[in-house]
């Protein structure tokens, strides 16, 4: 047999060519199939192993308001210089610097000079155009006297009242009072002081109400109007609700930022006139979460946000601040749960493939270790 085999392939030795041939190439394919299947399976344990792992927690979307904090001035809603309505010397101001008045209260007085006497001949002249006046117009019932004597008559004593009425008023308006209720809160003059018409005495403030000006940019003075609720924080920490009561049409060719006055009841004189305040306005209601400051991170281009995982994947979301508060800052952009990277979110880069724990899971491996 064994023979007989030989003689066959010496005859025919292109046919045992071709079958160690093929032997050779069916041993060389398995061997490099064995090679690859070998080296599949430490690559996929490599990458399994690469997984970054990162803790993450879930944070729910909720809706706030949004709010604008801008920065201005406090001032009084009324503030007036009382100036002297009659010349004379300041013989007398009538009330302490800084005290509180009443409206109609006297601040002021003005000598009155001869006034008084001025004002009792003008008395008698009256008298005597009127004598004179009901005289001509009984003489012209009867046809003694004319219509152009009668018209006189009347003149001169129309003239006689009104100088009357006008040194009454001098004489009246030599005392000066209060226009309004509010406080004296400086003189101009000092008693003794010769004084022309207009010239200022004092100032009165009424503070009973104070109006904060703030400017707002072009960005966001559309979401300025009257009636819109603020709220006035002043550096004592006091805190008072307000109303927008004026929004300018015109901007400031300066600044390109527009006027917006608040107006702030001030009836339990928390506020002062003149000092730096902070306004927060309520605008529209967003979708918001409320993070740390340790959660944000940068992208590759400097731009500050928070990575969260989506399908075992890291996602940049760029931060759109809402409002800021002393225990973290509210961004909007976010609806339902999102699991945002609290720790180790300086190692993975957005599209990475990670391995994220919740911090209750974190918790729960490491109470099982502790106990095992």
């Amino acid at each position: 047999m064994l023979r007989s085999v030989r003689n066959f392939f010496g005859a025919r030795p292109y046919i045992l060519s071709i079958v160690i041939s093929v032997v050779v190439v069916l041993w060389m394919l398995s061997g490099q199939k064995n090679s690859q299947a070998e080296e599949a399976t430490p690559e996929a344990a490599a990458e399994e192993k690469a997984l970054t792992r990162v803790q993450v927690h879930r944070y729910s979307a909720q809706s706030i308001v949004q709010t604008l904090n801008l920065y201005g001035r406090t001032e009084a809603l009324r503030q007036s210089t009382i100036g002297a309505e009659v010349a004379g010397r300041l013989s007398e101001l009538l009330v302490e610097r800084g005290a509180f008045v009443q409206e109609g209260d006297a601040l002021a007085r003005i000598d009155i000079s001869n006034r008084q006497s001025q004002l009792k001949r003008a008395q008698a002249l009256l008298e005597q155009r009127r004598i004179e006046y009901s005289g001509i117009q009984a003489l012209n019932k009867k046809g003694f006297q004319g219509k152009a004597s009668l018209a006189q008559a009347r003149a001169s004593l129309v003239d006689a009242q009104s100088l009357v009425e006008s040194l009454t008023l001098d004489i009246d308006n030599t005392v000066i009072v209060a226009p309004f209720t509010g406080y004296y809160n400086h003189n101009y003059v000092e008693e003794g002081a010769y004084l022309g018409v207009g010239d200022p005495i004092l100032q009165l403030t009424d503070t009973s109400e104070m109006v904060v000006r703030v400017d707002v940019s072009e960005r966001d003075v559309n979401e300025m109007r009257a009636g819109l609720p603020a709220l006035v924080k002043v550096m004592s920490g006091d805190e008072i609700p307000g109303v927008v009561s004026f929004v300018a049409t015109v901007s400031n060719p300066a600044t390109n930022t527009f006027k917006v006055e608040v107006l702030v009841d001030n009836s339990a004189k928390k506020l002062k006139a003149g000092v730096s305040a902070a306004v927060v306005f309520g605008l529209a209601e967003v979708s918001a979460i409320k993070v740390t400051p340790a959660v944000l991170a940068l992208d590759d281009s400097g731009e500050l946000g928070v990575k969260i995982v989506v399908d075992e994947h890291v996602q940049f979301v760029p931060a759109q601040l809402v409002r800021s508060e002393p225990d973290g800052a509210w961004l909007s952009g976010f609806d339902g749960d999102t699991d945002v990277i609290i720790l180790g979110q300086g190692f993975v880069n957005p599209g990475e493939h990670v391995e994220a724990v919740s911090i209750a899971t974190e918790s729960q491996v490491t109470a099982q270790s502790k106990g095992e």
